[in-house]
């Protein structure tokens, strides 16, 4: 058996970059983005600029990614499981993960003890009723969330249209609870509004008071979640660096401060494939408050749970029902609140052509509520191919600050022939393409993958096995090669 290894253009990031990006010098792409994981790619990259790296996006790819996915198992720069969003995800730690904290209120101990975990503080749910409380909010110990019903909580968004269209069509939405030795805990840093609590955390103690203040002339003790208008950021003359960040229900520490990299993307929110039109929230504010104090932009990643079965035929009942697009769109919006994120980043894959105006609709319709909260919004697209047409780049491009071009899987998993995921070639015609249909270079982020598949032939050229490989699996064979 031969083994063949197409991955010059694919893996070698570290040797050529140089000669790959003055490819796209003269094209003027606005923004530059690379893959963020954890592991030993990471320990790599972290001694590499950022900015050297080939502005890299994305590794998520459609036919490859459909075929693994059905296994459960995906390969980027490293393995993990992939979990349905209809299973039932718990959140479970143990004590010895964390320290308990005294909990005190006006500096007075309460006999209630929570933990502060990811620069997290969390509470006993059986604190509710007594120093945190809100009717309109239900504990769900069965599915270990607290409930919230928007439509019957005293909310301020940005402006008046957009706390209607809250209140009338986000419904009930729900912050996942974790559990510590049989005991339920809520987040505080999300809940404080809602339960009307300030705290501060000193030594071992999380120290409550009553919430008080006023923005504007709002007093901000008489509402229950109040999200202004964000100073929405503007891209200057340098090129950005993007990280999406995997999150199965467990979002991981925040990277440390890499130069060059400018803004993180965490996988959060996801539509319920056959629900009403709601999100699955896997957000972590303890993330976004560490990645903001480490100068990091926070964009959060939203799907069509394209992985799941069941998930097209979704999306294309979401966008011919009303209802399902409002609730959907108004959760997205108040979830990125809740979490103070800087911006949206949408990924609807495995959409069927008839869906190009429906997802150009609801793009249209988050632009509208992104711009008031002042959030950036981008989407992430496949190649301009006869067979990407559910992508309307040139109207997609209206409604979005930036337009992601997923420029790989040249050759894929069921390819008939071995050969690069995404050639230099291939490469520099998609982002052309992209920008003969009239999407804006400054718009465009550039998708380059950092996997690679390792063909295995026999004598008489018949394909074997092309497994996906790492960035670190590679660089290590073509050093034993060499």
């Amino acid at each position: 058996m031969n083994i063949k290894f197409y991955y010059r253009t694919n893996i070698s990031l570290f040797q050529f970059f140089t000669p790959i990006s003055s490819k796209f010098h003269n094209t003027n792409i606005g923004t530059c983005i690379i893959w963020h994981t954890q592991g030993p790619f990471l320990k790599k990259a972290a001694r590499l600029d950022f900015c050297q790296i080939l502005r890299i996006i994305n590794v998520r790819f459609k036919r490859g990614l459909r075929l693994i996915m059905k296994k459960k198992v995906l390969v980027f720069t490293f393995i993990f499981m992939m979990i349905s969003s209809n299973a039932l995800l718990f959140l479970s730690f143990s004590a010895n993960d964390a320290d308990l904290y005294r909990i005190n209120f006006n500096n007075k101990s309460t006999g209630f003890y929570g933990y502060y975990i990811k620069n997290t503080p969390y509470l006993p749910v059986s604190i509710i009723g007594s120093y945190a409380s809100n009717p309109g909010i239900i504990v769900d110990t069965a599915n270990q969330r607290l409930n919230i019903n928007l439509a019957v909580q005293n909310i301020m968004m940005a402006d008046e249209q957009t706390t209607n269209f809250i209140k009338t069509y986000a419904g009930t939405v729900y912050i996942p609870l974790i559990k510590i030795d049989d005991n339920l805990y809520f987040p505080l840093n999300t809940t404080q509004q809602f339960f009307k609590i300030s705290y501060n955390v000193s030594g071992n103690e999380i120290n409550l008071r009553a919430y008080s203040g006023k923005v504007s002339n709002i007093d901000l003790a008489s509402l229950d979640f109040y999200a202004p208008k964000k100073n929405k950021w503007k891209q200057g003359a340098s090129k950005i660096n993007l990280a999406w960040q995997y999150v199965d229900n467990v979002t991981p520490e925040a990277p440390p401060k890499y130069n060059g990299l400018d803004i993180i993307s965490p996988t959060w929110f996801h539509l319920i494939t056959n629900g009403d039109g709601s999100v699955e929230n896997n957000g972590d504010k303890g993330y976004t408050d560490v990645c903001h104090e480490k100068g990091y932009m926070v964009w959060a990643t939203i799907t069509n749970n394209m992985s799941t079965k069941g998930s097209t035929n979704f999306t294309t009942q979401t966008f011919s029902n009303a209802a399902l697009l409002n609730r959907s769109v108004a959760q997205y919006i108040f979830y990125s609140c809740l979490y103070d994120v800087d911006g949206i980043n949408i990924d609807y894959e495995d959409v069927i052509d008839s869906d190009a105006a429906g997802l150009v609709n609801f793009t249209r319709i988050m632009r509208d509520y992104t711009e008031r909260q002042g959030l950036v919004l981008s989407i992430d697209t496949l190649i301009p191919k006869p067979w990407t047409i559910e992508y309307d780049r040139k109207a997609l491009a209206k409604y979005v600050d930036y337009l992601a071009v997923m420029t790989y899987d040249e050759h894929y998993s069921s390819s008939p022939q071995p050969g690069s995921i995404s050639s230099i070639p291939w490469t520099e015609q998609a982002i052309k393409d992209t920008i003969a249909e009239g999407v804006p270079a400054s718009q465009i982020l550039l998708g380059v993958p950092l996997y690679t598949r390792v063909w295995c032939i026999d004598s008489d050229g018949k394909i074997v096995s092309n497994k996906s490989a790492s960035m670190m699996f590679m660089q290590t064979t073509s050093r034993k090669k060499n």
